[in-house]
């Protein structure tokens, strides 16, 4: 049976290469990049090898440290924000046209792909007096695009910029644009600066600006066709690579659009996968960073947009990519970001609402008190503005009404309504005429680390089977049903109170799958393999199965001690099991991953209860998202108090969806020497006030570990407790000076009601003793 199993696993691995290696020679690439294709941008890497282009690494390999450290300190990815929360509301769903090759072209980056390097020059004179000129007319013109290849570094004062941070404490920082104060300047794309006068009306401080020029074009560099198509020819020294990428693709959906059957799904699959080629080529490889972890720390020199280089230890080593570029991945970013904020300003323009953003669309809402027949005209208004922007061959706008406005059976225009909980986590439906939702576009973020509870055949009764247009990449029949249940309890009026009892498996342990990619995910089954033989044991690259501990309300259940094998609190255990199909068997081997103990299924989370509070998730980077909270968010005023210096953000997310994201899941290089003399003294300033243990506490770290920062120490743990005093320290000096602030007024208040009112009078008024009132108050003074 084995030999059988090997046998046809060697005749399908053939068939596969034999399918690749002619799409590979159908799309003109060497077969030399066979086994470098990891995914639709290493196609991409495959063009820019076969036109001879050379990475701006290998052609320009000593540009200063100093410069590309505030390139990377002005880095932010794409926005993505929840606007109307957890309210039902009609919108217009609008997609910007293949957003980063659109604004790669408008930018002419192309320039900077092809050149041997690039130059820089203080622009800052020039830059300010753009900025100041600069408004809607001026950015509907294709030419201003091109003066954007600019860094400024700015003192931010209440304008709109993203800013990165743990909001709310939470483990991991996260990207809001939000109203930021600093008296320290920092380093932003000019396209992040136009978008803060846009959104505030208010030009930002510029202390400094820095433009960037594409050096000669490299030498030697060749013609290729595109997808092997000889219409679409590429000579990179003539010809934009991204803006030819894009109209191929257009060209193959209006193919797609006229065919049927295999033909269409064939035409789509293609025009999709040139899609995606196309913005990971346009972004994604120029910011690509690999992580690598040592064996040993070592001395490592940090560049900082914020401070002097300083030496810092560290086991993490951050290789950059082949076509590693970071200008260009900071232009596009900033520049996408600068057409929501258009966008935004437009709709608000309009007297429209938005329900969320995400990257490159936007779902513009209709106020409630606005007639039904102004809705589409007005948003048709916004979407024309940006047809004067359409740098491509073909007419029409860069913004775009998506399919998802038209009726499934007519394909006219159909009211679309949008509930939004926080950052990617919406759905979009329809409303037939019973009243009940129609699922048209729903997220999956949030669920996508779970397996699903029920297959397909055995979906729950009551609940309408998805549209075929709803399901694909990575959504599931069960989250539709998931999310048409949380949108039904919207509609009938109890939208805090989703009853999550509509299937048997639902009460099921929740199971997640990953992979054992890396030695530490292997080793959580080294006491499971220790006792089995080779082919029984769970091998590298293996499926693994997770689940997560049972809680009861945020309080620990209390399971079976004797199961367990000794007292554990149910929080601690960190369950794990070897891969198989039924999930019964798997989690009947479930076994703590530290201690390799046995765990029974009542002390693992049900699926109801890994999902209890999806439909509640807050929105920690904007007030007015808690988790109950409903309605307009608002934007935050955030004052920086303090640098943390981090790596690539979202490293290792893999193992961080199976145990949980914790306060150092991020790559951390500390703080530099000048800015850690001020933390300590503050923190010893902290302790003096608190004492050691309250402080310790209040910052979530060990007297002993406290004590040892706060003599400045150099510890192998110091840069973990850097970090965590550093992003903690701020806001407890803040609430501590708030509730000083608030107690001397409260106290303020009481003397004053006792001289009007007399001691006895307002003892009984609080329900005091008049003699423990007046101890009190003798206290305070």
């Amino acid at each position: 049976q084995m030999i059988d199993y090997a046998v046809r696993d060697v005749q399908a691995t053939w068939e596969c290469y034999r399918q690749v290696m002619a799409r590979i020679d159908r799309l003109g690439l060497s077969r030399t990049i066979t086994e470098k294709i990891y995914s639709e941008a290493s196609i991409g890497k495959g063009y820019l090898k076969e036109m001879g282009i050379a990475p701006w690494r290998k052609a320009q390999p000593d540009f200063p440290s100093a410069m590309l450290a505030k390139i990377m300190g002005s880095y932010f990815g794409g926005r993505s924000e929840i606007r109307i929360r957890r309210e039902v509301r009609q919108v217009i769903l609008c997609d910007f046209l293949s957003m980063y090759p659109t604004v790669c072209t408008l930018m002419r980056l192309w320039r900077f792909v092809i050149a041997k390097g690039m130059t820089s020059q203080y622009t800052t004179e020039a830059t300010r007096d753009f900025l100041e000129r600069v408004g809607l007319h001026e950015l509907q013109s294709q030419p201003t695009w091109r003066r954007l290849a600019t860094l400024v570094r700015v003192l931010p004062d209440g304008e709109i910029f993203p800013v990165r941070a743990a909001y709310v404490e939470e483990a991991q920082s996260t990207i809001g644009a939000n109203h930021f104060s600093s008296k320290s300047p920092l380093w932003f794309t000019l396209a992040d600066c136009i978008a803060a006068k846009m959104l505030t009306g208010k030009a930002p401080t510029i202390i400094e600006a820095v433009s960037f020029t594409p050096g000669p074009v490299q030498a030697d560099l060749c013609p290729i066709d595109i997808s092997g198509n000889p219409e679409y020819r590429v000579d990179p020294v003539e010809t934009d690579f991204f803006k030819r990428v894009i109209e191929l693709r257009q060209s193959i959906k209006q193919r797609r659009d006229a065919a049927t059957g295999d033909d269409r799904a064939a035409l789509d699959t293609e025009q999709n996968a040139l899609k995606i080629a196309a913005n990971s080529t346009s972004y994604g490889i120029f910011i690509e960073v690999n992580v690598e972890k040592r064996l040993r720390r070592k001395a490592t020199t940090v560049h900082s947009s914020t401070c002097e280089p300083f030496s810092f230890k560290t086991d993490m080593a951050e290789m950059p990519g082949t076509f590693f570029h970071p200008l260009l991945g900071t232009l596009i970013t900033g520049a996408a970001r600068l057409m929501l904020a258009i966008a935004e300003r437009l709709v608000t323009g309009k007297g429209l609402d938005w329900s969320f953003c995400d990257t490159d669309s936007m779902a513009i809402a209709k106020p409630d008190d606005m007639p039904a027949d102004q809705f589409a005209p007005r948003v048709r208004e916004v979407v024309d503005w940006f047809a004067a922007l359409n740098p491509y061959a073909f007419g029409g706008s860069i913004l775009k009404i998506e399919d998802v406005n038209a009726s499934l059976e007519t394909g006219a225009p159909e009211p679309l309504y949008c509930w939004a909980i926080s950052s990617k986590r919406y759905a979009l439906f329809n409303l037939d005429s019973d009243g009940s939702p129609v699922m048209r576009k729903v997220s999956a973020h949030g669920l996508g680390h779970l397996l699903p509870p029920y297959r397909n055949d055995n979906a729950p009764s009551g609940f309408p089977t998805p549209h075929k247009s709803v399901l694909g990449n990575g959504i599931e029949r069960w989250h539709c049903d998931l999310w048409h249940r949380i949108i039904c309890a919207a509609l009938a009026g109890h939208a805090d109170r989703v009853a999550l009892d509509y299937h048997p498996a639902l009460r099921r342990a929740a199971v997640s799958r990953y992979a054992a990619t890396t030695p530490e995910l292997l080793r959580w089954f080294a006491v499971y393999n220790r006792d089995r033989v080779y082919r029984d044991q769970v091998k590298p690259f293996g499926f693994l199965l997770s689940m997560m501990p049972a809680l009861d309300f945020g309080r620990e259940r209390i399971v079976d001690q004797a199961a367990l094998g000794r007292r554990r609190k149910a929080a601690r255990l960190k369950p794990v099991a070897p891969f198989d199909r039924d999930h019964e068997i798997a989690l009947a081997l479930a076994f703590d991953r530290d201690t390799g103990e046995v765990i029974p299924m009542s002390a693992l989370k049900t699926y109801s209860e890994a999902l209890a509070h999806y439909h509640l998730q807050p929105e920690s980077k904007f007030l007015n998202a808690d988790y109950f909270d409903r309605g307009t968010t608002l934007r935050r005023h955030v004052e920086m108090t303090e640098t943390s210096h981090i790596g690539k953000e979202s490293h290792d997310w893999e193992r961080q969806a199976m145990i949980g994201l914790r306060v150092d899941s991020e790559i951390g290089y500390g703080i530099a020497a000048g800015e850690r003399r001020e933390l300590v003294e503050k923190l010893r300033e902290f302790v003096a006030e608190c004492g050691k243990r309250k402080a310790a506490v209040i910052l979530g770290t060990s007297v002993s570990r406290l004590r040892g920062f706060a003599s400045g120490a150099d510890t192998r743990g110091n840069d973990r407790i850097a970090r965590t005093v550093a992003a903690k320290l701020p806001a407890a000096l803040a609430l501590r000076a708030k509730l000083s602030h608030d107690r001397q007024a409260e106290l303020s208040q009481l003397r004053a009601s006792v001289e009007r009112d007399g001691l006895r009078e307002t003892a009984r008024r609080l329900g005091l003793d008049p003699s423990n009132l007046s101890r009190m108050l003798k206290r305070a003074c």
